[in-house]
Parts: structure tokens; sequence; C-alpha cells
């Protein structure tokens, strides 16, 4: 007795076996079709190409806007010409105060001139305002009133240092008041003695 027709349950075994089987014969020959679809097209996509524009009314406004195109791109183009020339331009002359500026910042000791991390003129001519800026304080620290003062106080300053840190310092209390009175006189401070009473000694 033949057993052809049997019934036959797949176990979930045959059923993956099957289906990746299925699935796997099925991706190659699409493959292949896809393959063979894709040869055509390129055969036929400039003839298809005119057809379905004019199909669609769009030949003219094609045209137009092809125009359109090369016009913004070669204005870019032009743009971007005219910008490198002007960026050149302006390198060569912010190198040309760079040189200038830093021979003299190499003969007064200043800070040197960097472009290439200063290149815009704002930057450049805000260093130069700062630079300018310290030179004429230490000018006019030497050639006014105030400058003069200053310096007094600076010297008057490290005279009453020295003293107070001198390693043989022996002073009655009043004489250290009177002292440190007078010697913030000569600095043109009015000290009161009070804020220094009774520390001696500490």
């Amino acid at each position: 007795m033949s057993d052809e027709n049997k019934t036959v349950k797949l176990s979930d075994k045959d059923k993956k076996y099957w289906t990746d089987r299925i699935n796997s014969e099925v991706r190659e020959k699409r493959q292949e079709l896809q393959r063979a679809i894709e040869l055509k097209a390129d055969k036929q996509i400039k003839k298809e190409y005119k057809k379905f524009v004019s199909t669609l009314k769009l030949a003219s406004k094609l045209k137009a806007f092809k125009k359109a195109s090369k016009e913004y791109d070669d204005f870019v183009k032009l743009k971007e010409i005219k910008e490198q020339e002007l960026k050149n331009k302006r390198r060569k002359l912010a190198r040309d105060v760079e040189a200038v500026y830093n021979r003299q910042a190499a003969i007064h000791v200043w800070e040197y001139l960097n472009v290439y991390s200063q290149e815009s003129y704002d930057d450049v001519e805000h260093f130069l305002e700062r630079i300018c800026r310290h030179a004429l304080n230490v000018e006019l620290k030497k050639s006014t009133k105030e400058g003069a003062l200053l310096a007094k106080m600076d010297a008057q300053k490290q005279k009453m240092f020295d003293a107070i840190h001198h390693p043989k310092l022996l002073f009655k209390q009043i004489e250290f008041e009177r002292a440190m009175k007078h010697g913030f006189l000569n600095m043109g401070i009015v000290y009161n003695t009070l804020q220094i009473a009774n520390k001696g000694g500490e």
C-alpha cells in the first residue's frame, strides 16, 4: 500500500528550512530580473526622459531653470574669486603692519603682533590701541606729578617693608607707630595711628 497520499504535518524545523530556501531562491531570481530591467532602462532613459519632459510640458521651464542655475553658479564662482583676491590683499597689508610694528616692538620690548590670530582690522587696531595705552601710561608715570608720586610711594613702601622685615627690628610701640605714620605721610597718605595700636609684638 502506497504512502503517497498520506497527510504530513511539517515540523517547525522543516517550516524554517523551506521558508529560508524559498526566500533564497526568490531573492536570487529577483536580483537577476532587477539587473535585466536596469540594463534596459539604461538604454531607453534618454529617449524616454525627453518624452517624459515633453508630456509634462516642462521643456521651456527646464531650459530657463538651467540658464538661471548657470548664471548663479558663475556668479558664485566669480564672487569666490573676488573674495579670495580681497582676502589675499588684506592678509598682505596685515603682514606689512605686523612687520613694521614688530620691528619697534623688539626695540621697546612690547608684545609682538601676530596677524594670523588677529587678521581683521578691528582686532589689529584694538591690539595697537592696547599697546599704545600701555606705552602712554609708562610715559605719563615718568612725566607727570601723579607719576612722580607713584614712584615715591613705591619707594617709600619698599623702605617700610624692608624696615618691618628687618631681622633686628627693635622698636617701642610709640616709636613704631610714629615711624609708620611718617612713612605713610611720605606717600601722601594720612594714617590714623589707632589703626595699628596694640598690634606690635603680636
